[in-house]
């Protein structure tokens, strides 16, 4: 059997909704033992959004289970800590002395007025790897702003990233802050791990909404700042585009295709196979990249006039060994029939032991030829593990565990969001 990565590394997970869930999620799906840390009530996110389906009443106390929970913190361990508690804090440190990183997303400052900050930690376990999820950094005078996906949508820059012909920003990906600063947040984990590994040292980390977003844009980002350019240019609505080779066009079954031709001498070729007439095609307002970008909605007018002429399929046979590069512009079901999806295993099936409904489940954008990164499981019940975790994790009797649990906080069902 194949190793998994990140097997006997030991997380503690103190996040809520998705910015700090999906990175402790990831790393569970690495092979990590994932005991993430909730209040009583239970975190926000398990009554947040839709049920999954065959999920109304199956989790703790007959609520719902919550399709965004369930994503967000699968294959983790739940363990109940009120840690406004004297007893919780005995629990949490002794904890902390045998993990080996915590992950956290609540508002700078609020884990270290609760006794579970980086230099808490540190001194019941020098070498842990501590983790900040902010939305701006823990510097600078917003450094105890708090902030959700959102933020960083705004703040970054992104929203105006998003074309519409007024120029006005655009609210556009929302979740997508949120992933993309917990995939910079696992692999913010990883790098400590291994430093920890080469150099011997624990230490503090992190990563925010802010930075995470700005980097998703780097390439178009960085580019603006090294031309020194005043100021961004709006985004590009298709008849203000500035390649008419790499815009969309609808074809006759109403499906889109998006051509991904940069290259100059990609011109004829595209006229060739529509069928485009040479007095068109040679028409010097269309003869060179800068004349389609002067005349550009006259040059989108005539390629949509073509492409609706043929279905998807249709133009996909007629542009085969050609210089036309194209893609399919795809809905989010059809993913899961993508030829391509099936062969790499980027999606499988898995049914969910407390539902019985076999879902479509998402793998980690990731594959390995000798350490196993594909793991399958469901999100934890409310303190379902508790008294596994104070039993076989920390030395605590069987018998102190019913006494311990009215101490430390027993799970409650959480209130609805309102």
């Amino acid at each position: 059997m194949a190793h998994e990565i990140l097997e006997g590394i030991r997380v503690i997970d103190m996040t809520m909704w998705q910015l700090g869930p999906v990175n402790g999620m990831m790393l569970a799906t690495l092979g990590a033992e994932v005991i993430k840390i909730e209040m009583p009530t239970g975190e926000a996110g398990r009554v947040s959004g839709t049920p999954i389906k065959g999920g109304e009443g199956k989790g703790f106390e007959g609520i719902d289970l919550s399709a965004y929970y369930e994503n967000n913190n699968r294959l983790k361990k739940s363990l109940v800590l009120d840690l406004t508690r004297p007893r919780a804090k005995e629990v949490f440190y002794k904890l902390v002395a045998k993990s080996d990183v915590v992950i956290q997303n609540m508002r700078y400052g609020v884990a270290k007025k609760l006794g579970a900050g980086y230099e808490d930690c540190k001194k019941v376990n020098p070498k842990i790897i501590y983790y900040n999820g902010t939305s701006f950094g823990t510097k600078g005078p917003d450094g105890t702003k708090p902030g959700m996906d959102p933020s960083g949508l705004a703040r970054s820059g992104w929203m105006y990233m998003v074309p519409n012909d007024k120029g006005d920003p655009v609210n556009a990906l929302r979740g997508c802050s949120d992933q993309i600063g917990a995939i910079t947040g696992c692999l913010t984990v990883i790098c400590a791990l291994l430093a920890r590994e080469r150099f011997g040292v624990g230490q503090e980390c992190e990563t925010s909404h802010l930075t995470a977003s700005m980097w998703l844009m780097n390439c178009s980002m960085q580019q603006f700042l090294y031309r020194q350019i005043e100021h961004q240019p709006p985004a590009e609505t298709r008849d203000r585009a500035t390649g008419m080779l790499s815009s969309y066009y609808k074809c006759a079954d109403g499906q889109w295709i998006m051509l991904i031709s940069p290259s100059q001498r990609t011109w004829v070729p595209l006229c060739n196979a529509l069928g485009v007439p040479g007095s068109v095609r040679d028409d010097p307002r269309f003869t060179t990249n800068a004349a389609r970008i002067k005349n550009a909605k006259e040059c989108i007018a005539i390629l949509d006039s073509y492409f609706i002429k043929k279905s998807l399929p249709e133009w996909t046979k007629i542009f085969e060994g050609t210089e036309v590069m194209w893609e399919k512009v795809q809905h989010w079901e059809e993913l899961a029939n993508d030829p391509q999806v099936i062969a790499n295993k980027y999606m499988s099936d898995y049914t969910h032991p407390l539902t019985g409904v076999t879902y479509k489940y998402q793998n980690l954008p990731m594959q390995f030829s000798e350490t196993q990164a594909v793991k399958y499981g469901r999100a934890p019940l409310l303190g379902e593990h508790t008294a596994e975790i104070l039993v076989k994790t920390l030395g605590y009797s069987l018998e102190e565990v019913p006494k311990l649990i009215e101490e430390i906080g027993k799970p409650q069902k959480p209130p609805p969001i309102v």
